[in-house]
């Protein structure tokens, strides 16, 4: 599973929240849950915080804030890209297991000072096969 969503250049609101889901059918399989974001070389910060909310089949959710370092040391970007934009990718949760079948949802939103915050473009989640074994 892969779904991104774009955000306004010019400023994304805490307020609005980016909502992903997915199902999940087989409780054992392990996967990796990863964050894109996506920013331009005008984003104004070395770092992005996030809230994300967790949200599970059973109805019950887990809040979790994440920090996404941007740019190294000196101020460059760590990630890659084409032109004025920039792609990063950060890894969420490593060999996790869901532990119920059903429908899972992630709700992100950005947790910085500023706010509307300037210079993001689009984030994503992405859902990938544990590398390594996919059963216990």
């Amino acid at each position: 599973m892969a779904e991104s969503k774009d955000v306004s250049l010019e400023g994304w609101s805490s307020d609005d929240g980016l909502l992903f889901h997915w199902d999940v059918q087989d409780t054992l399989f392990r996967h990796d849950l990863l964050l894109d974001v996506r920013h331009g070389q005008s984003y104004p910060y070395s770092n992005l915080y996030v809230f994300l909310t967790y949200r599970f089949p059973n109805g019950k959710s887990r809040l979790d804030t994440v920090e996404c370092t941007l740019a190294d040391e000196r101020g460059d970007w760590r990630g890659s890209g084409f032109g004025d934009l920039v792609d990063q990718r950060f890894l969420l949760q490593s060999g996790i297991q869901f532990p119920l079948r059903g429908r899972y949802g992630l709700e992100v939103r950005h947790g910085m000072r500023h706010d509307p915050i300037p210079g993001l473009a689009n984030m994503g989640v992405r859902l990938e096969a544990h590398q390594g074994a996919l059963h216990p």
